[in-house]
Formats: structure tokens, sequence, C-alpha cells
């Protein structure tokens, strides 16, 4: 059942979405040893779950890791998926659609269903379970 939802929402999300002008995405980079990063893939399509993923994802960084981000610790990148730099780049990760990871060392821990299944009917939950899986690295 959990499976099916998932995949219910992936479709109502990619089936939703809507050309926005175009942000500034990152250049692909690895990061850096000892370093903690928060990657989110998108593209130039983007519908209210894209929204409120990326309104969760900001606001909890520069609530609870201002600090982190500021020293560098913790770093956030945007990836643009219509580029062909930053698709190549996704590729590493075996991601083809709007994504959410977070890494450090060898460890990639993708939250996308999750952010897709909590974002819009219970942000709270996204809010917590972004806030520990990084807390727990």
């Amino acid at each position: 059942m959990k499976k099916l939802l998932v995949l219910i929402f992936l479709f109502v999300g990619a089936t939703a979405c809507q050309q926005k002008p175009a942000f500034e995405a990152s250049r692909p980079v690895m990061p850096e040893a000892g370093q903690t990063a928060v990657y989110y893939f998108r593209t130039n399509f983007i519908c209210e779950t894209c929204e409120s993923i990326e309104g969760i994802v900001q606001d909890e960084l520069d609530t609870k890791f201002a600090d982190e981000l500021k020293s560098g610790k913790l770093v956030f990148k945007q990836f643009n998926l219509d580029e062909k730099e930053t698709a190549d780049f996704a590729l590493q990760f075996d991601v083809g659609f709007k994504s959410l990871l977070i890494l450090r060392g060898d460890t990639v821990i993708n939250l996308t269903n999750e952010a897709f299944l909590y974002a819009l009917p219970n942000p709270e939950k996204l809010r917590t379970l972004f806030a520990e899986t990084i807390n727990s690295l």
C-alpha cells in the first residue's frame, strides 16, 4: 500500500508540473571529506509538491543547521536536471527525476520518496525526518 501511495504521488507530481523561470543551479561537485551535502535535483518544471519540498528543506537548513552551513560542514546544492552536465552527474546517484539526497563520505541517503509522500499532507513529518537524517550522519 505504501509503495502504491508513493507511485501515485510521483505520478501526480510528474504530471502536475508547470514551467517556472530557471533557477541558479550549482555546478556538479562531490562533497569534500568530512562534509555533509544536501543535494536537490530538480528541473525547470516544478509542481506544488516540489515547491513545498524546496521550502521545507531550505527552512530546516536555515533554522536548524545555519551554523553548519556557515562553517562549511554542511552544504546545500540544487542541480538542474535539464542541463546535460548535471544530468550526467546525477547518473552517479541513479537519479533521473527530481530527487532529494543527503551525502556524507560513501553514504548516500535518498529521501525522495519520503519527501514526495509527506511534503503536502504531513510537512512536519518531513521536517523531522530530514533533520534526523542529517543529525544521524
